[in-house]
């Protein structure tokens, strides 16, 4: 059954872009047709396809606005990308514009659903569409929360928000509860842990003691590979699928359930070089 999966964090710089394309990666290699997503004006999910050029002011208001009923009408805002069972929706600049548009809506008509609804349709062609999400709180992230099946959180160490976090898991169930909802808070999950220092100890503490099963202990190492990879627009795996942090993306993904063992199988022969 298609899942969507959004990726929220209020906090910049948690390494949300990186987890996004990772996680679609994976399910990529592994079989699973993946549609991305880049609901962020920054476009960082976007440049790693190299499609920032000449779709800056591409317009979603009709995706986000209305309720559309064509697939193939949904399917002109979707690009393929060069990577195997990938596509994108790509960002624009236009996004920071369609917060407002939307808010004006709201005052007409419940418009949070109608992202939603438009991709219940592109569930006909995906097994998995993973959202990238502005850190910054808009009526963007609203309508992503109401299109989703599951959210997760990636955290950093040293960039502690209790505040924010508990803010999350409340949007999320007054959203569930206002529209007979039900979306998942999948869980909270740690970024660029520098090796087990008491730093970490203690924070992996003291957030499985506030969240517990909410928190994942998987976490993903920190790792000059990610950032080589950023720097030089390749996907994780791509670019070195043996790292440390790839390794751990892989165990995140098993630990969240979202690979049945075929497809696992797959994955495995690309990281023994098969295919």
């Amino acid at each position: 059954m298609s899942e969507v999966i959004s990726l929220i964090n209020e906090k910049g710089g948690v390494g949300k872009s990186t987890s996004s394309i990772t996680i679609a990666q994976i399910l990529a290699i592994s079989g699973y047709k993946t549609l991305l997503i880049d609901l962020d004006p920054q476009m960082n999910t976007t440049k790693m396809f190299g499609l920032s050029e000449g779709i800056e002011d591409e317009n979603y208001e009709q995706l986000f606005c209305s309720k559309m009923d064509n697939l193939e009408e949904l399917e002109y805002y979707v690009t393929e990308t060069e990577y195997e069972n990938i596509s994108i929706l790509s960002a624009s600049r236009e996004l920071n514009n369609l917060i407002y548009v939307i808010y004006d809506k709201m005052k007409e008509t419940n418009v949070e659903l109608y992202l939603r609804h438009n991709l219940a349709l592109l569930k006909e062609k995906y097994d998995y569409i993973i959202i990238d999400n502005s850190p910054f709180k808009s009526y963007l992230t609203t309508c992503a929360m109401c299109a989703s099946d599951k959210i997760i959180t990636p955290i950093c160490v040293d960039n502690f928000s209790y505040d924010g976090l508990m803010s999350l898991i409340d949007s999320v169930d007054e959203l569930n509860e206002k529209y007979n909802l039900n979306i998942e808070f999948a869980g909270i999950f740690m970024t660029r842990v520098a090796g087990r220092t008491t730093l970490f100890k203690q924070m992996f503490e003291s957030y499985e003691n506030m969240f517990g099963d909410k928190f994942l202990p998987p976490y993903i190492r920190n790792s000059i590979a990610v950032n080589e990879s950023n720097t030089t627009f390749e996907p994780l795996l791509t670019y070195d699928k043996r790292c440390g942090a790839a390794q751990d993306y892989i165990e995140l993904v098993n630990y969240l359930g979202l690979m049945d063992n075929k497809h696992y199988r797959e994955l495995a022969k690309y990281l023994k070089g098969e295919k």
